[in-house]
């Protein structure tokens, strides 16, 4: 009886270990706490079931939220897109602060990229003015 429960605790910590080096593989560098994610994933494989269990109460993020942009091109960040939703002060109070930080750092960027395009069009509008 002693062989089942220890081959039941065994299995159940294998599936532990697996399911926290994908959840360390799979989870964004930006939200990622104490450690970076590289660190973060040679402690899980190297030390099995007390990394995974320090992964779940350590490093783990505790806030999951939805991205700012849900539209991106295809080489990556687009800046001047529009977002499909914007995140109000007070959803944006609730987030980790490492997590709200960068949310008003991508704002910041897609005011500033803003800011430029609208001062190159009416540069291009006034410079268009000028020479007719």
């Amino acid at each position: 009886m002693s062989d089942v429960i220890g081959a039941v605790v065994g299995v159940a910590f294998l599936i532990l270990w697996v399911y926290c080096i994908y959840d360390v593989v799979t989870t964004d560098q930006s939200i990622v706490r104490h450690l970076p994610k590289l660190v973060w994933l040679v402690i899980v494989v190297l030390l099995g079931d007390i990394g995974s269990l320090l992964w779940l109460g350590l490093g783990r993020p505790r806030v999951w939220t939805k991205r700012v942009f849900e539209s991106r091109d295809v080489g990556g960040r687009n800046p001047t897109s529009a977002p499909t939703h914007s995140l109000d002060d007070a959803r944006l109070d609730r987030l980790d602060p490492i997590v709200r930080y960068r949310e008003e750092q991508t704002r910041l960027r897609m005011w500033e990229a803003q800011l430029q395009r609208r001062e190159e069009e009416l540069k291009h509008r006034f410079d268009d003015g000028t020479s007719s």
